[in-house]
Order: C-alpha cells, then structure tokens, then sequence
C-alpha cells in the first residue's frame, strides 16, 4: 500500500517543476527545487517579433503537454509579456499568442500568469532590446533610436524576488499580475546609460517616432515595499551595469 502511494505521488509530480532554459528559467531554477508544489513555466517562443505560425503551434502543444501533466493540486505559474496591453504591441502576432495562451492556463485553474516587460540579467538571446542595443554600441555599428520610445527595465532578480513573495507571503492564486518597474525609461536614457556602462560611445540616428506605454504595477506595490526594491533613478544604470560591464 505505501508502495502505491509513493508511486501514486511521483506520478503526480512528473513533469518537471521548471520549465524553460532561458533567462527567467534560470533565475527560478533555485526555488523550483524547494517548491515541490509549484511548476514555473518560463518556456516559450524567445523572439518577440516571431510571426511563424508553426513555431506558435509548437509552443502552444508544449504548453498544453504540461498543463495536461501537472497535478492539479499544483500551482502553474506561466510568464507572459506586459506587451499584451501595450497599444503599440497589442496586435502583434507575438501579443496575441501570449494572450491565447494565457487563457488556456486560465482554464485549468490554480494558476498564476505574471507579465513581465524587458527583462534585464545574462542571457545569449540577440532578440532582447537591451543586448540588441549592447551589441550595436559594442560594435560600433549604427542604429535608430526612436525619441518617443520607451522600455520598462527590470532586474531579473527582483522579478524572482517579487514572484516569489506574491507566491509565498501573499499566498496569490487565479491571478493575472504585471511584475514591473513601476517607472519607464526612454530609449535614449536606456543608450546613454548603457554608453556610460560599456565605455563606448553610440552611433546612432534618432527619428522622431514612438510612444510611451505605462504598466499598472498596483497590485505588487505592497510586494515591493516589502521586498526593498528601490525602483529610483538609479536603478536603471545600476541594473545595467551588473550585465553589461
């Protein structure tokens, strides 16, 4: 009988409790492995401009193998894109996917979709704003900067942070949250602070286009006090500067 049960729990808990090998995977591989209750999702298409509908239909029959294997007394956590409001991005075929499959995560219950904007720490991925501007700088390779534009910037580790505490201290459950700088930055602050990081000096073209879209961020402001992040204005140099030295 204790055999069975034994049995019974393992495969309840099959599938793997992290999903994904990319930034956000990384950074909650630590407490996947102390949460035997909680599957983090963070698997996904990784280029925001992708518009193929075959690597679309791969990622929603990878995210509906693992709704479909994870106990249903397991919190899922998925992460999907503040990009889904945005007026400038809403349409877009990346933004429309995300919101499709947020509402099938919706569905199973004892759930979490956190929507998150660009996210700064180390990864090998050319698609993000932060290392498309890097490499440009680095370069020397000229761009265009679009004055009007700007980026929500947030440190991997306060992302974690923030989840981890709405997940733990707050209990959350069935909830759609944006993790987010409460503070924007525009693209020309973003350049110039990564020039003062890197050393190098940007060649760069600016065009008068663009807009600025502001993430509400009211449901995690007791998360923030809590957890001591500073979102000031030092934050986006200080944040840049631990990844991009």
């Amino acid at each position: 009988m204790a055999r069975a049960r034994l049995r019974a729990r393992r495969s309840l808990f099959a599938m793997p409790m992290i999903v994904g090998s990319g930034l956000i995977a990384t950074a909650f591989a630590r407490h996947a492995a102390a949460h035997e209750r909680v599957c983090f999702y963070a698997a996904g298409v990784s280029n925001s401009s992708c518009c193929d509908p075959r690597e679309f239909e791969r990622d929603r029959l990878r995210l509906q193998q693992h709704l479909a294997g994870v106990a249903a007394e397991v919190l899922f956590v998925y992460f999907s894109t503040c990009s889904i409001e945005d007026p400038w991005s809403k349409a877009d075929a990346y933004a429309q996917h995300k919101l499709a499959l947020e509402g099938l995560v919706r569905q199973r219950g004892n759930y979490l979709v956190f929507r998150l904007p660009q996210v700064a720490g180390r990864t090998p991925n050319p698609h993000t704003i932060l290392n498309y501007l890097h490499a440009r700088i680095t370069r020397s390779e000229r761009f265009v900067v679009w004055r009007q534009a700007a980026r929500n910037i947030i440190d991997a580790r306060d992302v974690v942070r923030i989840a981890m505490d709405l997940i733990d201290n707050e209990g959350a459950r069935n909830e759609t949250i944006n993790i987010a700088n409460p503070r924007n930055s525009s693209l020309p602050e973003i350049v110039a602070a990564l020039e003062s990081t890197t050393g190098h000096r940007a060649i760069y073209d600016v065009v008068d286009r663009g807009g600025e879209y502001m993430i509400d961020t009211s449901r995690i402001a007791a998360s923030i006090r809590r957890c001591g992040v500073a979102f000031d204005d030092a934050y986006l140099s200080k944040t840049l500067a631990k990844y991009y030295d």
